[in-house]
């Protein structure tokens, strides 16, 4: 089978909250059953390599954080921890005696990361409280991280207030000195040769402070350098927060991100559990099954990335090797439309034993999943719409024959799999709109670290019922995708306006000007918002 793999970069500290938990979600998912194998090829996310002679198996990612947001990770990532003694001891190539060390304290491991590190034990059954143990996503991360994985950005620390990482031309400014972008474009030059046949990058990144201004520097560097499909996750925390003078400068940093986006990205999808996400993050999103604390990144980083790692099966399927990346971008990126809006069904809503032809006719031509871009209500009609399903069998497709005297009036029941149903529904659902689906039936496993937010209706499998659960959830079926058409405006159109009302001129934040942002480009990235906007409201798909 051949894979083209996919380089995944993330840039910031709630970008690797979202980040660590779609590794977690991928770690937890693997089948080591020969007899019931996987449908997801991994080997697109995940690169083999040898490590003292043993054979690893390792995210193909790099991150960046500030200085003192990784804990007890080091820069050379934790993989050879697993591989190390505790007799081991480092070997002294200098005279201990005539050596100062400045060293600083160990940072504290969580509960849950500590149980990792111990060998399986009767252990198992222990109950985590990863809600009150989480301060940092190290604290819940799963997977082995290889060497080149870490970039500590040196020059700025964590939680700062005397000099804050806040400022899109800090990111940029940050890309332009040779001790980063050196260091990590001969990393991504290395993980590039590694590969057979690349199929392009994937990106999560802070949207509103100054690692969007690295990532958009990144962004232009990996299209003029390697030409491939490149798609990006500008995310926001939706903690909630009063207004302040600071959300003004998000504002600022958002407007260039989303300029440099759309000149250099192959495709955007923002990402924020509030419905406005800009200037604060509004008022959280509602799921019918779910209960998430909206200030809690551990919630809400596990919403987003649970859409992204469904949505992303299309060109991780391994029935469809020859699906890529490019697909999507070209499908959802006509007319040089670049963003386009993200949905998460979770769980999927069909009841225990309930077939899906009763559950799509109960459905009564509503579509059944959540947006999770800001400021975008996702419309049904004239729209055009990649999406994944994953949970449902071909089981549960529709009744025999036989038994099924109320469903053989209906014309699904033709429909021989789950794909051609789903696919029947949503042609006669979204008037006017192409749709592409990709479905597999793998349920999604949600144990440890992933949150406990399903309501108590929702039983062991992750199907609805009428009674209340008695057993932890173990696994759930989503449907989750990413959608463009008029509907898009919006978006752009609430930035403009915020951006207009707000702010006007640069001239009263200094620090923009000060870090090199003239007054020309800032008007030029505003004015380019309604270009955008007019892109997407002057013609149907």
């Amino acid at each position: 089978m051949v894979t083209q793999e996919i380089l995944t970069i993330q840039l910031g500290h709630y970008a690797n909250f979202v980040g660590t938990h779609w590794w977690n979600i991928q770690e937890t998912n693997f089948s080591y059953d020969p007899l019931n194998p996987s449908e997801i090829n991994s080997d697109v996310l995940y690169r083999e390599g040898e490590l003292q002679k043993n054979i690893t198996y390792t995210p193909r990612l790099l991150i960046a954080d500030l200085k003192g947001a990784f804990g007890y990770l080091s820069e050379e990532g934790n993989l050879l921890d697993v591989f190390q003694t505790d007799n081991q001891a480092p070997e002294i190539l200098w005279e201990e005696n005539r050596l100062e060390i400045a060293k600083r304290p160990t940072a504290n491991k969580s509960p849950f990361i500590q149980s990792l590190e111990k060998a399986a034990s009767s252990e198992e059954n222990i109950t985590y409280d990863l809600e009150n143990e989480t301060n940092t996503w190290v604290d819940y991360l799963v997977p082995r991280f290889h060497a080149r994985t870490i970039n500590v950005i040196n020059e700025y620390e964590h939680g700062s207030r005397d000099q804050p990482f806040d400022i899109f031309s800090y990111g940029q400014n940050l890309w332009k000195t040779n001790n980063f972008s050196e260091d990590f474009t001969d990393k991504i030059r290395a993980y590039a040769e590694e590969c057979n046949l690349m199929q392009g990058f994937q990106v999560l990144v802070d949207a509103d402070d100054g690692f969007g201004g690295l990532a958009a520097s990144l962004i232009q560097y990996l299209k003029d350098e390697y030409g491939k499909s490149i798609i990006t996750w500008p995310v926001f925390d939706s903690s909630h927060r009063d207004p302040t003078q600071s959300d003004n400068i998000k504002l600022i940093n958002t407007v260039l991100l989303w300029h440099q986006l759309g000149e250099y990205s192959s495709l955007f999808s923002p990402l924020c559990c509030g419905t406005d996400g800009w200037p604060t993050p509004g008022a959280p999103r509602i799921f019918n099954h779910v209960t998430y604390k909206a200030d809690l990144k551990y919630h809400t980083s596990a919403l987003l990335a649970t859409a992204v790692d469904t949505l992303s099966l299309r060109y991780r399927n391994k029935r469809y090797p020859m699906s890529v990346l490019s697909d999507i971008c070209a499908d959802l990126g006509k007319f040089g439309r670049k963003a386009v809006a993200t949905s998460l069904s979770l769980p999927f809503p069909i009841f225990s034993n309930q077939d899906l032809i009763d559950m799509l006719d109960d459905l009564d031509g509503s579509c059944p999943w959540t947006s999770l871009t800001p400021r975008c209500n996702i419309s049904v009609d004239n729209v055009m719409q990649s999406l994944a399903l994953r949970g449902i069998s071909e089981k549960r497709l529709k009744g025999p024959m036989q038994e099924s005297n109320e469903q053989i009036k209906k014309f699904a029941y033709k429909c021989s799999s789950v794909h051609e149903m789903m696919s029947l529904y949503l042609d006669s659902t979204c008037h006017f709109s192409a749709s592409h689906l990709t479905n597999i039936e793998q349920v999604l496993k949600v144990n440890d670290p992933y949150p406990k937010l399903f309501n108590s209706n929702i039983m062991e499998d992750g199907s609805l019922s009428k009674k209340l659960r008695m057993e932890e959830i173990k696994s759930v079926p989503v449907m989750a995708g990413l959608h463009t058409g008029k509907f898009m405006s919006k978006m752009y159109d609430s930035l403009y306006k915020g951006v207009e009302q707000k702010v006007r001129s640069l001239r009263r934040f200094n620090a923009f000007i000060l870090s090199g942002l003239e007054e020309d480009e800032f008007k030029e990235s505003v004015n380019d918002l309604l270009n955008c906007k007019d892109n997407y409201e002057e013609r149907d798909i």
